[in-house]
């Protein structure tokens, strides 16, 4: 047992059905970067070790045996998936969390699934989705949906509101477009409700009286318009199309996930309402996003 090595791809493995599909994906990613998966799995110790709870507490010596069995599970079947990569692994009883975490200093991506065992989804790898897309020090791939990779005819698409949180995840999603020749969709949700959340500066141009909606609705079109001539100052190339649409955020990007390959969402979005654009916006995304989903951290 090891920790990740810099640069690995980190995946969260519990022996869901959901984790699986977290750990086919990371492998696969892990093989088209040439680099190390590191498979983790964290025993929520008491009561939490895969399988049915028959006996509680678990001793942490039982958690521990059935936990290093399941991650030798994940080992082999990332092996079989892709035979000539690199994996490592670790297993340790405690927060799953705070273990995922803690693997993901120095990590490329860490990847984990929706859900883990049994019906308290958070205990192993289900809010803990949530917890670590906030916490992590790297970005964390949420795999749910539809996992087949973006592409040409498969976007990434990229939730964009001009904030510091937003631009990291706009040159994740522009680098990771380019890497597989998709194509990037700029996506800006607008909502009166959230229009004094945009740039105070920018209602120095907006004449009295001015209805809410109007406002953010061209607030959110000059941060598109913004963000496309920052992806083309690094990558003239790429294909990129606007998108202005009103309505909650995390839905709006979530229609849009229909037949990507990736969407990308920064951890916080503007002001102290981090909720209303690209803060808890996040957590929405990854409930409803219908392919995987990139929470960036600035």
């Amino acid at each position: 047992m090891s920790h990740a090595a810099p640069g690995s791809v980190v995946v969260g493995y519990d022996g869901t059905d959901h984790a699986a599909a977290a750990l086919d994906w990371a492998a696969h990613e892990a093989a088209r970067r040439s680099g190390t998966l590191h498979v983790v799995y964290a025993a929520d110790y008491p009561g939490l070790a895969p399988g049915p709870i028959g006996v509680s507490p678990y001793l942490p010596e039982r958690a521990i045996s059935i936990a290093a069995d399941v991650t030798a599970e994940g080992v082999a079947r990332a092996r079989e998936l892709e035979p000539g990569l690199d994996v490592t692994h670790l297993t340790e009883v405690g927060s799953a969390s705070g273990v995922l975490v803690q693997e993901s200093s120095g990590a490329a991506l860490l990847v984990v699934g929706t859900r883990g065992h049994g019906e308290l989804a958070g205990a192993l790898l289900g809010s803990v989705a949530f917890t670590v897309s906030a916490h992590a020090h790297c970005p964390v791939v949420v795999v749910r949906g539809d996992t087949a990779p973006p592409g040409p005819d498969r976007p990434v698409v990229v939730g964009v509101d001009g904030s510091p949180s937003s631009e990291a995840a706009l040159r994740f999603a522009a680098a990771a477009a380019t890497e597989v020749q998709a194509p990037l969709v700029l996506v800006a949700a607008w909502h009166p409700a959230a229009a004094e959340t945009w740039e105070a500066a920018y209602w120095t141009s907006v004449a009295p009286g001015a209805e809410l909606g109007e406002a953010a609705r061209r607030a959110a079109t000059d941060v598109t318009t913004a963000s496309e001539a920052l992806v083309h100052g690094s990558f003239p190339e790429l294909e990129v199309r606007q998108e202005v649409v009103g309505g909650p955020a995390d839905r709006v990007l979530a229609d849009f996930s229909s037949g990507a390959g990736l969407v990308v969402v920064g951890a916080r979005g503007r002001g102290g309402f981090t909720g209303l654009l690209l803060g808890s916006v996040s957590h929405g995304v990854i409930h409803r996003s219908a392919c995987p989903v990139v929470v960036v951290r600035s």
